[in-house]
């Protein structure tokens, strides 16, 4: 158990049901979304008006822990670019409709939602850091990470966000993405130990890691299952 985790507890005892509550209020606004197909202007509100919710509530109740885990995901969520550059350009399988605000490759609104998708997982991870060391929380959120992001892949691809070409798929999801997305967050709960517990050059340091894991996941899934 990391012994942060007790202690803030005791001191935000609503942090988990907030956190929690937006991750299942994330889930049902991008079910509704798969059903109304706006496109790319609902990814945009799904990912800033997430991200301002857990960031009003750090900021309206000082959770330094919350709020590290959100500046830890939004670093990791722009070192994403070079991964989705990567699905992009190289492979050429990951497809985003035009027009619309890019970034780089990306969807100007795509490190946001990277960041609501590692702060919601990255919780996860967090909470299993109380009953075992990060090594085993890492393993435990392989098969989470491996079958909820694909779910929320799907959810999208059928929103209109994006879409995919040119590799083998399971319910519109390329093979390679379930891999890719199983990888990427084995990391997250010993990264998180020291971004969250230390702060400062920490939190840049782990999250350009957490970058690097990802295009190193893609890289590896695509070579594998693509």
């Amino acid at each position: 158990m990391h012994p942060t985790t007790t202690l803030a507890d005791r001191t935000f005892p609503y942090r988990t049901p907030v956190m929690l509550g937006l991750m299942t209020l994330g889930i049902l606004l991008l079910i509704h979304d798969s059903l109304t197909h706006q496109g790319w202007i609902s990814a945009a509100r799904w990912s800033y008006g997430l991200f301002a919710a857990y960031l009003l509530y750090a900021s309206a109740t000082r959770d330094v822990v919350i709020g590290r885990l959100l500046a830890f995901a939004l670093v990791a969520g722009l070192a994403e670019l070079v991964a989705d550059a990567y699905l992009v350009s190289f492979t050429k399988t990951l497809l985003y409709p035009r027009p619309e605000p890019m970034l780089w490759d990306s969807p100007l609104y795509m490190p946001v939602s990277w960041a609501v998708v590692l702060t919601q997982i990255g919780y996860l991870g967090w909470l299993l850091l109380r009953w075992m060391p990060a090594s085993r929380a890492g393993l435990l959120l392989v098969p989470v990470s491996g079958l909820l992001i694909p779910l929320y892949e799907n959810w999208a691809i059928r929103a209109g966000w994006w879409n995919y070409q040119g590799a083998p798929e399971l319910w519109g999801v390329p093979y390679y993405i379930y891999l890719a997305e199983a990888l990427l967050m084995l990391p997250v709960p010993w990264l998180l130990v020291r971004a969250l517990g230390q702060g400062g050059r920490w939190l840049l340091l782990a999250g350009l890691l957490e970058g690097l894991v990802m295009l190193l996941a893609c890289i590896v899934a695509f070579t594998l299952v693509g």
